[in-house]
């Protein structure tokens, strides 16, 4: 799963993914606003307007709210002819205070791609006139900020023209208080507003708004006419956002598609936050970003896969707008091979260590490689089957959590809607080398005719660093018929050092 996709950099993804997920974080508290404070809207029936009032009044006095909130993300990448499947799931807990504005969250975020698993913590407060947002992911801090009299102004105009609701007939329950149901959808208008806020951190990206309705589900205490609960359907609308992000980006012949993104919110209690305070280590960490010119992680550059082309080194493997680091047509122009012929991997989280990776036999070195990951392609040149062995170096992990790490790929397979005839060979370990390698073969088939073999394979070096060997085969309206259990002793047989 890991390595469906050929030019999907493991480097870049996590240099890249604070971006992305800051980004999701900002926009799921904006929509969220609507929920809380969408009384302002209009509406399509009386009764929906008169509970829509009575719940702008309930919310007049609230100066606080706690919320907890859990999202749900599948999407779906294919770009020449390669498919995989992103699944991210979200929890977050936030505090929010009306006077002064201001707000804290705390979030863990996953993502099905290689294990990947952060938390993200953020501050937004006034300081001098400004909104200012301090962001902070892996111990790292950047701080943004913007006019608080602009962004005041087009939140008000975003909420009163963005959603209109229709009452349920029947009320429901929700941990034992009634509720009021209202079916809402929010509006183009209202989400053009909302990119328009941030899209100082989303690079240039040309959206066609009249697509772009959302779906949300309100529900009202009968008794407090406070809101209890908000689901927001976001999907379809945010293919289209993501349509003209890859547009955008330059990448135009990739496909993504939103299979399902839920973000469900409950409102947990009012009126009992403490006025939220920036901690000074935090001030003190963190790095100013320029807003008016994106910050240094737009959106735009995450979908490329590179960094900002400033930071674009003259033999980057990546294509930027400048036409500095094109695709490579030889691995001479990208990663330099050492004066044998082989590679130097270097550990992945950058503690020092390193080991040589020769070419494997029968393969051929991948443009898509970079210090942290090396590519290497197979040579059969068949039109619909193809081979890739990908390796990294990573480190404090044990033999079991080794085994888990892989197992949870099998897991996502059995339990994901487009896979199917999915098979574990067991666990085993051999010698190849002198080395104790082991490895799990997964077989399945993704969609109706893309047939997948994988082996995930791993060995550990005296330093008790880990040699990570991922294989795979892809093979288009038949099965896979290339690998066997001796791409085991190719891949390892190219460890040197």
């Amino acid at each position: 799963m890991a390595f469906q996709l050929q030019n999907v950099n493991r480097g870049y993804i996590m240099r890249k993914r604070k971006s992305c997920c800051s980004l999701l974080v900002i926009l799921t508290l904006v929509l969220l606003a609507a929920a809380v404070f969408g009384g302002c809207g209009k509406k399509q029936k009386v009764t929906a307007e008169s509970l829509m009032e009575e719940v702008k009044a309930a919310m007049e006095d609230v100066e606080s709210a706690r919320m907890n909130l859990v999202a749900n993300i599948v999407m779906k990448i294919k770009q020449s002819g390669i498919s995989m499947d992103l699944k991210v799931d979200m929890d977050m807990d936030m505090e929010v205070t009306n006077d002064p504005p201001a707000a804290y969250v705390k979030a863990d975020l996953s993502m099905n791609l290689m294990g990947l698993s952060m938390e993200l913590e953020s501050y937004s407060v006034e300081e001098d006139g400004k909104q200012v947002t301090y962001s902070g992911m892996a111990g790292e801090w950047t701080r943004e900020e913007q006019s608080v009299t602009q962004k005041s102004a087009d939140m008000n105009a975003m909420i009163t023209g963005g959603t209109s609701y229709e009452l349920q007939d029947k009320t429901e329950k929700v941990d034992g208080r009634e509720v009021y149901v209202l079916n809402g959808k929010v509006s183009g208008k209202y989400m053009e507003g909302v990119m328009g806020e941030m899209s100082n951190g989303m690079g240039s990206v040309p959206v066609d708004w009249s697509k772009m309705e959302m779906n949300m589900v309100v529900k009202v205490d009968v008794k407090t006419k406070e809101p209890v609960a908000a689901e927001i359907d976001c999907g379809d609308a945010l293919g289209e956002l993501m349509k003209g992000a890859m547009g955008a980006a330059g990448v135009g012949d990739a496909e993504i598609s939103i299979q399902e993104f839920v973000m469900t919110c409950t409102y947990e209690s009012f009126n009992d936050v403490d006025e939220i305070v920036v901690p000074e280590d935090v001030k003190a960490a963190a790095r100013t970003e320029d807003a008016s010119q994106g910050g240094s992680d737009s959106l735009e550059d995450f979908l490329n896969n590179s960094r900002p082309e400033s930071d674009l080194p003259d033999d980057s493997p990546f294509p930027s707008a400048d036409g500095r680091g094109e695709e490579k047509e030889s691995e001479e122009e990208g990663l330099s091979p050492n004066a044998d012929g082989t590679y130097t991997l270097e550990n992945f989280w950058g503690s020092g260590g390193s080991v040589t990776i020769a070419v494997p036999s029968g393969y051929e070195f991948s443009v898509y490689s970079d210090s942290t990951y090396l590519a290497f392609n197979d040579t059969l040149d068949r039109d619909f089957d193809s081979v890739s062995i990908c390796y990294m170096l990573d480190e404090d992990y044990s033999e079991d959590e080794m085994t888990d790490y892989y197992m949870q790929d099998l897991e996502y397979y059995r339990d994901g809607d487009d896979y199917s005839d999915v098979n574990l060979q067991e666990k085993k370990t051999v010698q190849v080398n002198g080395r104790d390698v082991s490895y799990v073969k997964f077989t399945y088939v993704y969609g109706e005719d893309s047939y997948y073999t994988e082996y995930n394979i791993w060995t550990f070096l005296p330093d008790g660093q880990v040699v990570q060997c991922e294989v795979e085969e892809i093979s288009y309206g038949d099965p896979c018929d290339i690998l066997d259990d001796s791409v085991v002793e190719t891949a390892i047989s190219a460890i040197r050092g």
